[in-house]
């Protein structure tokens, strides 16, 4: 089975297919839940195993993780300063929640996590296709599917699956 992988292609087509994936979203609302996370689920099984996401790198380019206590925590401890230091050089708050304030990470070298084994837990479960209730972040999925090869890759399969007309 073919996988695109090619982010300028994946981009391109991110673009081409912007109304298509609303309309795949609304298609997909009154469809049944657990029977959409199974499917969902299986192809993120599928699609894992052949996608490395480590030699993309492109959500460390591309995205701001959301930081726990323990993630500050920990990346502070990696920068050898104390977690309120690490806030104040590091962070930025949004609507309450914390992120790390650069666009590209400013652990990311070339396409590789320099932190990788203490990474955020954000970074861990990105792109969050494993995780249940894909119908509710639908949108959040449209939002990844021009930066993510597995989500661009299980959306389309999606789409095939569920015989959506584009």
């Amino acid at each position: 089975m073919y996988f695109e992988t090619n982010l300028s292609k994946i981009k391109q087509k991110a673009a081409e297919r912007e109304d298509e994936n609303f309309r795949f979203r609304a298609f997909l609302k009154d469809k049944d839940i657990k029977k959409i996370d199974e499917i969902v689920h299986q192809l993120h099984k599928d699609i894992t195993k052949q996608i490395d996401c480590t030699l993309c790198g492109n959500c460390c380019i591309q995205l701001k993780p959301r930081l726990d206590e323990k993630d500050i925590a920990v990346l502070a401890l990696l920068e050898n300063i104390f977690s309120e230091k690490y806030m104040e050089e590091y962070c930025e708050k949004d609507f309450g929640d914390i992120y790390l304030e650069n666009i590209p990470c400013r652990y990311v070298e070339g396409k590789k996590c320099s932190i990788y084994e203490n990474r955020p837990m954000q970074c861990r479960k990105f792109p969050y296709t494993d995780e249940e209730g894909f119908i509710s972040r639908s949108l959040g999925m449209i939002g990844f599917y021009e930066i993510c090869p597995i989500v661009f890759n299980l959306m389309e399969r999606l789409k095939w699956e569920m015989r959506f007309r584009r």
